[in-house]
């Protein structure tokens, strides 16, 4: 999504700026790697099947599930989205109507879709339904992000009290609700997003002004921890069903 490259950039600024989906990925494959070998998971909204391969090189018996309509090929920045194939997964159909029996899956896992629900507190309700009792569910969503994935968009984000209500609703009891970077990193991808658009001379006119202002918010977070807004990319839960 970004052309910064290390030879603009050193690696550390790289990472820190640039880290939302790794981080995510490595919470993700961490959760899954904690999963006893043999467990049922459900993949809500699985798309591409992003966590398949993870999770059968855990031993995980691993369902997808994906409504199926979105086809990629929209513009995005100045860019085009490629083609996005969900139509493989094992079920398809709406995620707030899923076709299994009550209490399924041992472990049920949402990644960056409920952005994307008209009624994601619906297929809360649903996921919860699906999850035997005592098992776990994942959910991560945007707590700030762009428009993607069009036309099926409908939440620019959701903070740490969507979850702690909509929870309390499902009677799911909060294990962790962790951020996913902070103010300072998510200015920096959007400075650091800016440098991809317009033509080329402007694209480097663009890393040359930005470079300055993403170590100074380099410094300010990780050398002088100064104290910023609550913010972040996203949020990441894990919930017991109880």
């Amino acid at each position: 999504m970004f052309v910064i490259s290390p030879n603009q950039i050193n690696m550390p600024l790289r990472q820190w700026a640039l880290s939302n989906l790794h981080n995510r990925d490595k919470f993700v494959h961490s959760w899954l790697e904690k999963l006893p070998a043999g467990s049922t998971i459900l993949d809500a909204g699985a798309g591409v099947q992003r966590y398949k391969e993870k999770a059968q090189s855990c031993s995980l018996h691993y369902t997808s599930q994906d409504f199926g309509n979105y086809t990629g090929g929209e513009t995005f920045g100045s860019k085009s989205v490629g083609q996005w194939n969900s139509q493989t997964c094992d079920i398809v159909s709406d995620i707030t109507c899923i076709p299994i029996d009550d209490n399924s899956f041992d472990f049920v896992m949402c990644t960056e879709v409920f952005e994307h629900l008209p009624s994601p507190e619906l297929a809360l309700e649903e996921l919860t339904r699906l999850l035997k009792p005592g098992g776990t569910l994942l959910i991560t969503a945007p707590f700030r992000c762009l428009y993607h994935q069009d036309p099926y968009f409908f939440y620019s984000g959701f903070s740490k009290y969507w979850y702690e209500h909509f929870c309390k609703n499902c009677k799911l009891e909060i294990q962790s609700l962790m951020p996913n970077g902070n103010y300072y990193t998510d200015l920096a991808q959007e400075i650091a997003r800016t440098t991809s658009f317009g033509k080329p001379w402007l694209r480097l006119l663009t890393k040359i002004i930005s470079f300055p202002m993403l170590i100074q918010l380099y410094l300010m977070d990780k050398t002088f921890k100064t104290k910023s807004p609550e913010s972040c990319w996203g949020y990441q839960l894990v919930a017991q069903k109880l």
